[in-house]
C-alpha cells in the first residue's frame, strides 16, 4: 500500500484504487468488483466516508459481501 489512503483503508474487502474507481473483494467467488466514480474527488469522498470509517460496515458493498461470510456462502 503505496498511497496514503491506502494506509487508513480499514475495510477487509478493499483491493486497490485508482484515479476514478476502488476495486473490492466480488460477489462471486474469485472474482473482484470496480466501483467506478465520475470523479476522483467522488472517490476520495467515498472512501474517507466508508472505506475508512468503522471497517467498512457502512459500505453497501462490504454489507453485501460480509452476508455471504455470515451466512457461510464465502470462507
Amino acid at each position: 500500500m503505496s498511497k496514503e489512503i491506502e494506509s487508513m483503508i480499514e475495510c477487509p474487502f478493499y483491493i486497490k484504487e485508482g484515479k476514478k474507481f476502488i476495486s473490492c473483494e466480488g460477489l462471486l467467488d474469485n472474482t473482484s468488483t470496480v466501483q467506478q466514480f465520475e470523479t476522483d474527488l467522488f472517490k476520495k469522498s467515498h472512501q474517507y466516508n466508508f472505506c475508512c470509517v468503522n471497517g467498512g460496515k457502512k459500505c453497501p458493498h462490504y454489507r453485501n459481501i460480509a452476508l455471504l461470510y455470515d451466512r457461510g456462502e464465502r470462507s
